[in-house]
């Protein structure tokens, strides 16, 4: 559950639970060099073979509100990071599944399927689909892969401003290409990095499409096995000042180092067989 702009600061919490941090590498809090710190952050060790229990809770514009129960698998392997997120309930989205392929090099699409149980099939997202919603919400297939920094163009906006009393950076990511505008679905994106830990704490990005924002936030920070972890991330998309709808998901267990994860996991005949 390619943090590209937003997804920077999103896909490794989606799908391998977090941008983490094992320990914050050393790298000046007064330093000017955007990229620097983009690639400090980019270098942090997620942990492997990570399990999780997530709850995921949609409000739309009317306050109505719904809960869906999901585990998730991630395996890191020889060039990338294999996920796959099954829904467990309610009911009617029990078995619904996300695999995803990350590829680290960033000439590679990365690869997705979804599998739906009313069609008794997987399909593959195609590059046009993937800055489309992820199931109703406020996540986009993009938001679920890890970004290639190279991709993007960084700045810093502010040397210094305070999230939950931690120092951090403001930088600025853009797309170098319309290609990857498009496909990303954001114009650009604002990041507020830790200095201290090297994640991200919150996002702010302008969707190209509807005049629309969307705001991530991270709570929730603890070590699990050494590993700088966010247990919340809460998702708002916004127009004319006005909350259109919200996703909030809360890790219940993350556990790293798992040896009941194994490349068996990560396979569409696997999406496929469900819980």
């Amino acid at each position: 559950m390619k943090p590209r702009s937003a997804q920077l600061a999103i896909a490794s919490l989606v799908v391998a639970c977090g941008l983490h941090a094992v320990d914050a590498k050393a790298l000046n809090p007064n330093t000017k060099d955007a990229n620097a710190i983009a690639k400090a952050v980019d270098a942090q060790d997620g942990g492997d073979k990570t399990t999780s229990l997530m709850t995921m809770t949609l409000k739309d514009a009317s306050g109505r509100k719904r809960v869906r129960k999901l585990q998730q698998r991630s395996l890191k392997f020889h060039g990338g990071t294999k996920t796959i997120i099954f829904f467990e309930s309610p009911a009617d989205v029990r078995n619904t599944a996300l695999l995803s392929v990350d590829y680290d090099d960033g000439n590679k699409t990365d690869d997705q399927w979804l599998y739906l149980p009313s069609l008794h099939k997987s399909t593959r997202i195609s590059s046009s689909e993937k800055s489309g919603s992820f199931l109703g919400t406020d996540l986009t297939y993009a938001d679920m892969t890890k970004p290639d920094i190279s991709d993007y163009n960084y700045k810093i906006v502010k040397q210094s401003a305070k999230v939950g009393g931690e120092d951090c950076w403001v930088l600025e990511s853009r797309a170098k290409t319309k290609k990857l505008a498009e496909e990303t679905g954001y114009l650009k994106s604002h990041q507020w990095i830790s200095k201290s830990k090297l994640i991200p704490l919150q996002v702010k990005s302008w969707i190209t499409e509807g005049k629309k924002l969307k705001y991530m936030k991270f709570g929730d920070v603890k070590k699990v096995d050494g590993v700088w972890t966010p247990f919340k991330l809460s998702v708002r998309t916004m127009r004319a000042g006005k909350v259109e709808s919200m996703t909030t998901l809360v890790f219940n267990r993350i556990r790293h180092n798992q040896d009941s994860v194994t490349d068996s996991d990560f396979t569409e005949r696997r999406l496929e067989k469900g819980l």
